[in-house]
C-alpha cells in the first residue's frame, strides 16, 4: 500500500501510526506487549522503505 501510495504522489510523507508492539521481528520481546500475545509489528512496519516516520499511540489507562 505504502508503494502504491508513494507512486501516486512522492512529495507527500507516509507514517504509520500504530500501539507499538513487538513482533516477529523480535519474538523474544513479543511478552513486553502490553496484555497481548499478538500484535503489529512496529519495528518490521517502520523499516518498509516507503514509510517516512512512524508514531506509536500508548493507552496505558486500558491496559
Amino acid at each position: 500500500m505504502a508503494s502504491n501510495t508513494k507512486s501516486l504522489d512522492n512529495r507527500y510523507m507516509l507514517e504509520i501510526g500504530m500501539k507499538g508492539f513487538y513482533g516477529d521481528s523480535t519474538p523474544e520481546k513479543k511478552h513486553y506487549n502490553p496484555g497481548y500475545q499478538i500484535g503489529t509489528d512496529f519495528i518490521s512496519s517502520k523499516l518498509i522503505d516507503e514509510i517516512d516516520f512512524a508514531t506509536t499511540h500508548a493507552y496505558p489507562d486500558i491496559w
